[in-house]
């Protein structure tokens, strides 16, 4: 009988060992890409951060990427297929290529790093065609980026100790706020680290709904060089991998602090057939996984709908035209659907102004927009929460721009009466957001066209102490003084924007989206410097 009792005692205590290992031993997604490891980080979420993003140097513009997994003395590197692929087949020649980790050390060929690119598929052109992928891309897209999904794999050996990401997550729900991570052209090999501003999207649940994967949007300020370095929640958890950034208005440039960036969200990764071998693709029956009633995958497509002003070759043609009515019926079945849903007459009142920004400047479309703008704000912050309700003003932002190119369409007496409300709304948002540039710079133009030029320049002025290295506004201020006749403090606005810009040259190079903005930022000077002989 003491011997069974003491077998008993020896049975419960190797229960409670193997309990406790349990515990104390983590599951890594970097060892099997299904599991998520838990743990809280016993590190800062930013100092971790620093810890698992490489810098990724090679024959074309520099990247970032994520180390995701060790195994014996190779370390692997999520990072975007854009910055270390070939857009014509899948050998990829890693003699031009170093990584550095957070330590400073460089892994290449004179440090026998071994390093090695595994690139995604490169598509055929019937098969970029017809699938999901192609449908929501651009042409300037498909051909930018041949793949089913903008990823690669990136190895190298080293003895040297590194952490690896071990902690992933997604995007589940609005308004989750996340990290963006790399190495900017513009820091000169230094690491940054952006937080994002305002509602992150929800991704949609199937690749098949985004371009090349890039369906998590946020507002962030991202420069060129963080390509394929890391979205991250703000617990340090792995939720995405960088792409490029978009403006939502034709107007916008990506000098300023407000365009949407834009991700591959990682469970799109985790759906390949090997994530740590991404030449193996996606299964064969991935292309099945639509989901026609995905309000994420529906706001998703709008987003990519509305945000594609940087390529305005493709804005006006049959085939736009034809996409905004399928967007806008989607949009509105989904409403029917979810009738309390804010963002659903958002978009639609977005895809309004995308069309009457496109070319057809029709007053159905401005009242369109107001209708389904005024059912969000309504919807969002009704009269009854209007005082306990956290609320930044963002659609109040959109109806004072609506009301402004109502004013231009009308271009009469009465668009003064448009410029004011206009102002009135900006400055609802600027009441619960201060710090938006935009919106200072939107407040300046909405009173210049309301003849109200000193209010105009000290919105600028508000707007400068902001973003004090963004050339527009010292245009901008510089075309408010001309405008009333002040010459002299004109050029020297003139002068700032245009050491701001040599300065951008000289830091981010002649291509990219930032290159362009600065060159359109130089022509607008030109025809004002030469009449005022500046």
């Amino acid at each position: 009988m003491q011997r069974i009792v003491i077998q008993n005692k020896n049975l419960i205590k190797i229960f409670f060992i193997a309990v406790l290992f349990k515990v104390l031993v983590p599951v890594s997604f970097a060892s099997d890409h299904r599991s998520i490891h838990e743990e809280k980080p016993k590190i800062n979420p930013r100092e971790l951060i620093e810890k698992l993003t490489v810098l990724i140097e090679g024959n074309r513009e520099s990247g970032s990427g994520v180390i995701v997994r060790k195994k014996d003395n190779v370390y692997s590197v999520l990072t975007a297929a854009h910055v270390v692929c070939n857009r014509r087949d899948q050998y990829v020649d890693t003699e031009e290529y170093a990584v550095k980790t957070f330590d400073g050390f460089w892994h290449d060929a004179s440090t026998n790093s071994n390093l090695k690119v595994i690139c995604p598929p490169v598509l055929k052109i019937s098969k970029k065609i017809s699938s999901g992928i192609g449908e929501f891309c651009t042409p300037s897209m498909r051909k930018a980026y041949p793949w089913p999904i903008d990823i690669a794999i990136l190895e190298f050996k080293s003895d040297n100790k590194y952490m690896f990401a071990t902690r992933s997550s997604s995007v589940k729900r609005l308004g989750k706020d996340v990290y963006v991570a790399g190495y900017p052209v513009s820091a000169d090999g230094k690491f940054v680290i952006s937080e994002s501003q305002g509602t992150v999207d929800i991704p949609p649940s199937s690749i098949n709904e985004t371009c090349k994967g890039y369906g998590l949007r946020y507002v962030a300020p991202t420069e060129i060089g963080m390509s394929g370095g890391g979205v991250w929640s703000k617990k340090g958890k792995l939720v995405g991998i960088h792409g490029y950034r978009e403006v939502s208005r034709r107007d916008n440039i990506v000098l300023s602090q407000g365009s949407f960036s834009v991700g591959i969200h990682l469970p799109f990764w985790k759906q390949m057939i090997d994530p740590f071998d991404p030449s193996r693709g996606f299964p064969e029956d991935y292309e099945n996984n639509n989901n026609n009633d995905d309000v994420s995958a529906l706001i998703s497509r709008t987003r990519s709908y509305i945000n594609i002003a940087r390529t305005p070759e493709f804005n006006n043609t049959n085939i736009r035209r034809v996409e905004s009515i399928q967007i806008i019926e989607s949009l509105k079945k989904a409403e029917k659907l979810d009738p309390r849903q804010p963002i659903i007459p958002t978009l639609i009142a977005q895809v309004y102004i995308r069309k009457f920004e496109d070319g057809e400047k029709k007053q159905q479309y401005l009242e369109e927009a107001l209708i389904n703008i005024n059912r969000a704000i309504r919807l969002y912050n009704p009269v009854w929460l209007s005082e306990t309700r956290n609320y930044d003003g963002s659609y109040e932002k959109i109806r004072a721009y609506i009301h402004f190119l109502r004013g231009q369409f009308l271009n009469n007496e009465k668009s003064i009466l448009s410029y004011r409300i206009a102002i009135k709304e900006i400055n609802k948002r600027l009441s619960a957001k201060p710090d938006d540039v935009d919106s200072w710079k939107d407040k300046a133009k909405y009173h210049f066209h309301a003849k109200e030029i000193g209010e105009a320049y000290s919105s600028l002025i508000n707007a400068s102490k902001l973003a004090p290295k963004d050339p527009s506004i010292f245009i901008d201020m510089g075309i408010v003084l001309a405008n009333n006749n002040e010459y002299g403090r004109a050029c020297k606005d003139f002068y700032r924007a245009t050491a701001l810009i040599e300065k951008g040259f000289s830091r981010q190079g002649k291509q990219g989206a930032f290159a362009k903005d600065y060159q359109q930022q130089k022509l607008r000077i030109k025809p004002w410097t030469e009449f005022l002989g500046c």
